[in-house]
């Protein structure tokens, strides 16, 4: 995608950038701080603010496609092991499916019908200005136009690299498959034998779905209260706790960890540059 849009890059800066996302992503409510910190990077860098912003706009409209819709897949083939299994836990995965499908209806209703989603948004800012929720409605205004400008921007791009676009959609569909098999890792190394591949890739992904929109960082206490009324139908009752404090390691405290040093080593290089200079 770099290429794309002229960035020059190496494969090790790229690797860098996603790692710093990754750390202030998961130490940040609803994983708002990652894309902030990695365009700011990229600026810091050198590249112009919008173009940095373009590239990652595009990285999360093709992410937020292809999760939205890889999980409804799941959601449907795997429907009756939910429905007849995890019934408490249902509610939770149709509300994140929802959330999931409006955010994409919002933001390409905004390419077939720009005028009704600006007002759409604006009446939404001023409701949530009465209820003190938002302090400021010009600036409040003035960002969500900025935004809008953004994806407006960045969709025209993916329209004239359909080519990189579809190799970033089949890209991010192997990477949530891998993220999602951790459990399934999980369920082999406690001694199962294989088995349930498909059934752990779509309870997780369904997890997924569920606790996306939960405000604490990493999705703290809903991911692990999720995984435990989910996958209650693959771990037997004794060993549903270790399972969980095991997945959770790997995939959210050992993530920080590697990614926080990687951010922690880029934050004294700058400062030793700006030393120099």
């Amino acid at each position: 995608m770099k290429k794309t849009l002229n960035i020059k890059s190496t494969y090790g800066a790229s690797l860098k950038l996603c790692m710093i996302g990754q750390y202030y992503s998961a130490i940040t409510p609803f994983s708002t701080g990652g894309q902030p910190v990695q365009i700011y990077s990229l600026v810091s860098d050198g590249v112009p603010v919008g173009t940095a912003s373009s590239l990652f706009v595009n990285r999360f409209l093709i992410y937020q496609l292809v999760v939205t819709f890889y999980s409804l897949f799941m959601f449907i083939i795997r429907f009756n092991l939910l429905y007849t299994e995890a019934k408490l836990a249902l509610p939770f995965v149709i509300i994140g499916c929802l959330v999931n499908i409006v955010i994409l209806i919002m933001i390409f209703g905004f390419l077939l019908n720009e005028k009704f989603i600006r007002s759409l948004l604006s009446k939404s800012i001023r409701i949530l200005h009465k209820f003190k929720i938002i302090k400021d409605i010009e600036k409040s205004e003035e960002k969500m136009n900025n935004t809008l400008l953004d994806y407006k921007t960045s969709v025209e791009e993916m329209k004239k690299d359909k080519k990189t676009t579809l190799e970033l959609i089949l890209v991010s569909i192997v990477q949530l498959t891998i993220g999602f098999s951790i459990t399934f890792f999980v369920y082999l190394a406690l001694g199962f034998e294989m088995g349930h591949f498909l059934d752990i890739i779509a309870i997780q992904s369904l997890h997924y779905m569920a606790v996306s929109f939960m405000p604490t960082p990493g999705t703290a206490g809903a991911a692990e209260g999720g995984f435990y009324m989910l996958f209650k139908v693959i771990f037997p009752k004794k060993i549903l706790s270790f399972a969980l404090m095991l997945w959770r390691f790997i995939d959210y405290y050992l993530r920080v960890m590697i990614a926080g040093l990687v951010t922690l080593i880029d934050f004294i290089s700058r400062k030793k540059k700006v030393s120099i200079n």
